[in-house]
């Protein structure tokens, strides 16, 4: 059937712009987090992408769409990331572990024989497992995530396969237990973050360290001339090994909501077939049935698991896993506000995600009482406001920096940080129809309008701080997500702000080149150019005598972004960017981001 009206035209329209910005503009967003697809996905190959043929996603296992309905309507859950780190306030095993193992390399700051002597002095005085959920709950959480063993193999529960365990040190008790046992008590859903690596455990060797050689791209090793990377002679043992713990933490502490694994595929650093992952989930969902398991053995998993940044939209359940104050435990570093975390856990749900909130104890298992107090106003906002956020869907609006928007039935709820020019202008939806608006946390009356185009909101006197929400109430339930205005990947708040607009001229350009000072080093976290360029490549140097980077410019918007330690970081720290071209010199003008 052919569609007549201009509003029909202009939905096609924005279709057809959404799915060019998802291929063309769209590539940092996915570039650091850590993402599903299929191999027929438009968004563009990263490390961090992992493609699967139709008949592997197929053949592999997943919770049903009704066992992840509690997941998509909680929206918000706590991370607790507590370990031996906590003895020096440091981050889990990276910082820690002098020895790490094939496929990881590099070394923390402490010998072996220094850490493995932090469990004698172990004791948890003022550890307080019912308190923590408590915390939670007044918090607004909806589900706890528990750290059981991280990388440096360390057992937090009582497990009958290693001696290096919590129960051998003074605190004698078993940790997950007792957060287990609180769990269930208050109602709370509970879930285990289990560590496939293991850098402490003798048969770990997903690869054979003595057939590789380090490279400088992921998956960051391949085979020495005349051999294959194979896994080591001890790996078996590993395996039979995890197995077992993995078969205890499932039967030994009640019902299990989540399993949180960690091994990001990487670029093919990790595989599935290092952990025979297949086997071993579908063991998982025996033992617990309607499990919910993340996407990190190499496997699709049953949601995405974006990291310390907030994702952007999509359909599949993602859940960006993000620190108070940076740390992957408890760390004196200064903690984000609670309105920049509200503003979070709001961005997260306007890209249809979740956010899994992490912090640390103190050593003698107290929780931080800037930490706890944070937590507290959150949840103080949550109580208030909470309605507009859980059991949401996001859209119908793609989310932007200064707004994103969620929806339940004929609800539509707009957070609006920024008011650009004093107004918020937003595609119409198209066959349905706004029949009223009002603010939701401010008193005043709202002044809105309605074209044949466009809905135009203007902007309230005094708005709130963290933002100012607005309800709609349609005419037809809402469905339809693909509703969005011009995109550009720098409107993403994690790439900072513009810093400056370079205007070139055909006259400028010094041997074909054209170098920009910006005085100062910077954060550099992107490129954004207002023209199409042929024959352009780019350069950056801290120091205006070594440059890296050299590369073509492919498209207009060009991010900057590095990896540390499993994580993405947007930017790169310099001051200087240089431009060739090999064509006709021509004008040109960008702008530069940093953070």
């Amino acid at each position: 059937m052919l569609i007549q009206t201009s509003q029909h035209k202009l939905f096609l329209i924005r279709i057809a712009i959404f799915l060019f910005l998802t291929i063309v503009l769209f590539i940092p967003e996915y570039t650091i987090a850590q993402w599903s697809v299929l191999k027929n996905d438009p968004r563009p190959l990263s490390i961090l992408n992992q493609r699967f043929t139709q008949a592997e996603w197929n053949a592999s296992n997943f919770a049903t769409p009704k066992e992840m309905e509690w997941f998509n309507e909680a929206r918000y859950g706590m991370f607790i990331t507590f370990g031996l780190s906590a003895y020096v306030n440091k981050d889990l095993s990276w910082p820690i572990l002098y020895t790490r193992k094939a496929p990881d390399s590099g070394h923390g700051s402490y010998p072996d024989s220094v850490w493995t002597k932090w469990p004698s002095m172990f004791r948890l005085e003022k550890f307080d497992a019912k308190e923590w959920v408590r915390i939670a709950q007044d918090a607004g959480m909806k589900y706890i995530v528990v750290i059981a063993k991280h990388h440096d193999g360390f057992h937090l529960w009582d497990t009958e396969y290693s001696d290096f365990k919590i129960t051998n040190t003074p605190f004698k008790r078993d940790y997950l237990k007792e957060l287990a046992d609180a769990c269930h008590q208050a109602g709370m859903k509970f879930g285990i973050y289990y560590s496939q690596r293991d850098w402490h455990h003798p048969d770990y060797a997903p690869v054979d360290p003595s057939k590789i050689k380090e490279i400088a791209d992921a998956p960051y090793y391949e085979a020495l001339p005349g051999r294959k990377v194979t896994p080591g002679t001890s790996h078996q043992k590993y395996l039979a090994y995890q197995f077992n713990v993995v078969r205890e933490l499932c039967t030994k502490y009640g019902k299990v909501d989540i399993f949180w694994f960690d091994a990001a595929y990487w670029g093919g650093m990790f595989t599935a077939d290092m952990w025979d992952a297949e086997r071993l989930t579908r063991m998982i969902r025996k033992l617990q049935p309607g499990i919910i398991i993340n996407n990190r053995t190499g496997l699709p998993g049953d949601y995405d698991t974006p990291e310390q940044r907030v994702g952007t939209y999509q359909e599949r359940p993602w859940e960006s896993c993000m620190t108070l104050n940076g740390s992957w435990a408890y760390s004196p570093a200064p903690i984000k506000s609670a309105s920049v975390l509200i503003r979070e856990l709001l961005s997260s749900a306007s890209g249809n995600g979740n956010v899994l909130l992490s912090w640390g104890a103190h050593w003698n298992g107290q929780f931080d009482v800037s930490q706890k107090q944070t937590l507290l106003e959150i949840g103080q906002w949550l109580k208030k406001y909470g309605n507009t956020y859980y059991g949401t869907k996001g859209g119908p609006w793609i989310p932007e920096s200064n707004y994103g928007a969620t929806h339940r039935d004929h609800k539509i709820f707009l957070y609006v940080y920024q008011w650009k020019n004093k107004k918020l202008s937003l595609p119409v939806i198209a066959e349905n129809k706004i029949l009223k608006a009002s603010f939701v946390n401010l008193s005043e009356k709202i002044s809105w309008k309605q074209n044949a185009d466009s809905l135009i909101f203007t902007a309230p006197a005094i708005p709130d701080s963290i933002a100012s929400i607005i309800e709609l109430t349609t005419q037809e339930p809402v469905k339809t997500n693909f509703y969005l205005v011009d995109k550009s990947i720098f409107s993403d708040p994690a790439y900072g702000k513009r810093i400056k607009t370079c205007h070139i001229k055909a006259t400028s350009w010094i041997n074909n080149q054209i170098i920009i000072d910006l005085n100062q080093i910077e954060n550099v976290t992107g490129l954004g150019f207002h023209q199409d360029n042929k024959g352009l490549e780019f350069s950056v140097s801290a120091d205006g005598e070594h440059w890296e980077n050299t590369t073509k410019v492919s498209n207009r918007e060009i991010s900057l972004t590095t990896f540390i330690a499993g994580a993405a970081i947007p930017g790169k720290e310099i001051r200087y960017i240089r431009l060739r071209t090999g064509s006709k010199l021509q004008q040109l003008g960008f702008d530069i981001y940093a953070k």
